[in-house]
């Protein structure tokens, strides 16, 4: 078994979405007493270190007294022994082993087996033999995601919202009343633009406050972008007091329209390249791409869930694009059968705007293709003439 070309039975995981819908499959499952084995293994482990550990676990076995436990956990450490062998390490993010007979009913079992490399490291390495999967630090990496914060402000007004996975959310709103720099009637120029410039001052210095709050408490931030119209968002970057340590972390400073929701969903526009490693833009850009086609390469598309899976059984995909709207039973079917052909899978979060329109527009499902759309038309006429 080679890592770098994943038999059935592995499956690299990309995004949090692939990981939650995986880790909702593992809870399915329950064994026959301690029969199901969970095994965490960190990239640093030597695998044939850790064949040799089951090889010791298989003969401890033998010691246990109820006879179906004891042939469930000694078939099943021979068969995961029997698929590391051969391996130098684990991938760079570790792997996780899943395997076990689940089962079905009293003396009914169905065999399973998954190795997941997750989309972030494991760092540890741990053996479990359980009546359930154990998925806590799969889950972990779910609640550990990479987190960016942006702040869209303006005069008077500013938002503080995060990037995280497939959605942002706006956390925080400021409002304060600075006067526009238009001269008011009976008052001094310079005096009114003292008491002006002392309110945006303090202005600037709330909504630093609000982010050091905020910002300060998520260990996993990334980067913030800072946006808005015209000179404000340096004049407060300039005379805000955002501490030094969210300073280090300014990815950007954008233009945007306004400190509201569209202001937040043009600051990340405006910022996609220092966004790039976030599942948020990266599912935008899919769908950026699906649209081209839809527009200029129309005869390398299908979409549908009927047409999308037979140019992937037929391998002529490219890439399969699914939402996660249609739930982890279909998101993990296409995984599962563009894993064994070698195919990509993007999986569009709830959470982006175009999720809406790959539900409305293509049903959910959309097949980039490496060869011409006819070729499936013609297989799919060939097969319905046989059915007659």
């Amino acid at each position: 078994m080679s890592f770098n070309r994943p038999p059935n039975g592995v499956y690299y995981l990309r995004s949090a979405v692939e990981l939650r819908a995986f880790v909702n499959l593992l809870k399915k499952f329950k064994g026959y007493a301690t029969t199901l084995i969970t095994l965490y293994i960190n990239a640093e482990r030597p695998i044939p270190d850790v064949v040799n550990l089951l090889r010791s676990e298989w003969s401890t076995a033998a010691n246990i007294k109820d006879k179906t436990t004891r042939t469930h956990v000694q078939d099943t450490l021979e068969r995961i022994i029997n698929n590391l062998k051969g391996e130098a390490k684990a991938p760079e993010n570790g792997m996780a082993v899943f395997a076990g007979f689940h089962m079905i009913n009293q003396g009914n079992y169905e065999w399973v087996y998954y190795v997941v490399i997750p989309p972030q490291p494991i760092n540890t390495f741990k053996y479990i033999c359980d009546t359930a999967f154990h998925t806590e630090l799969l889950e972990d990496q779910l609640h550990a995601g990479v987190v960016y914060g942006i702040v869209v402000i303006e005069r008077g007004e500013a938002v503080i919202a995060l990037l995280k996975g497939g959605q942002w959310e706006v956390v925080k709103s400021v409002e304060f009343f600075v006067p526009g720099k238009h001269h008011a009637g009976g008052q001094s120029a310079n005096r009114f633009k003292r008491q002006t410039e002392h309110l945006a001052e303090a202005f600037y210095k709330m909504v630093a406050e609000e982010a050091n709050k905020i910002f300060l408490q998520i260990p996993t931030l990334k980067g913030i972008i800072v946006a808005g119209p015209g000179p404000t968002k340096e004049d407060f970057l300039e005379e805000g007091g955002l501490d030094y340590r969210l300073k280090d972390k300014i990815l950007a400073i954008v233009p945007a329209c306004c400190a509201n929701e569209y202001g937040v969903m043009e600051a990340i526009r405006n910022a996609q390249e220092q966004l790039k490693e976030s599942e948020y833009v990266k599912a935008k850009e899919v769908m950026d791409k699906v649209m081209y086609y839809a527009v200029k390469k129309s005869e390398y598309l299908v979409y549908g869930r009927e047409r999308a899976l037979k140019a992937l059984e037929m391998g002529i995909a490219d890439i399969i694009v699914i939402a996660e709207e249609l739930g982890e039973d279909a998101v993990l079917e296409v995984i599962m059968k563009a894993e064994e052909k070698g195919i990509k899978v993007e999986v569009v979060p709830r959470g982006v705007e175009e999720s809406k329109t790959l539900m409305q527009a293509f049903g959910g499902y959309v097949a980039l293709l490496s060869t011409p759309v006819w070729v499936l038309e013609q297989q799919l006429s060939i097969a319905e003439a046989a059915q007659r």
